[in-house]
């Protein structure tokens, strides 16, 4: 009889324990979901249309709130060369359906570079945890593009 119990009583100690381990790790799994969804948004969209030695353009809207103005922030090489808010108009964003008006594009002036191959992202800047906490997303894919020897002549 007692060898019975004690393993009735192992039984229920394993499965307490699993079910332990199952509610932590759900636990933390929602931690985890939360503070991403607070630190990174998922509904920054744009397009990083047009690079080159003299202007860097494209657009970018949240989609979670797309009436909103999206500050982005320009890196040519992996170097920080400015920031904007993306509040340009273009039509063809509002006319996609994208948002409900046209004012979400970025035009940025590209830095005097030297002579050759250069790479341009754009990231747009999410602020969380009541301005304490600033993440960028990248908008689209890099851009790489060529400063030849007569681009960098000045007049």
């Amino acid at each position: 009889m007692e060898k019975v119990l004690a393993a009735a009583a192992k039984t229920r100690l394993t499965n307490f324990l699993i079910a332990k381990s199952v509610t932590e790790t759900l636990f933390v799994v929602a931690l985890g979901v939360g503070f991403y969804l607070t630190a990174f948004t998922p509904f920054f969209r744009g397009s990083l249309d047009h690079a080159d030695q003299s202007h860097v353009a494209g657009w970018v809207i949240n989609q979670a709130d797309p009436q909103s103005r999206v500050e982005v922030q320009l890196y040519v090489d992996g170097r920080f060369a400015g920031n904007r808010i993306a509040d340009f108009s273009r039509p063809d964003v509002e006319a996609s359906g994208r948002a409900d008006d046209e004012r979400h594009g970025f035009v940025f002036d590209t830095p005097s570079l030297p002579e050759g191959q250069h790479e341009a992202r754009v990231y747009a800047v999410h602020v969380s945890g009541e301005g304490r906490r600033r993440t960028l997303q990248l908008v689209d894919k890099p851009l790489v593009f060529s400063v030849t020897a007569s681009d960098t002549i000045e007049d």
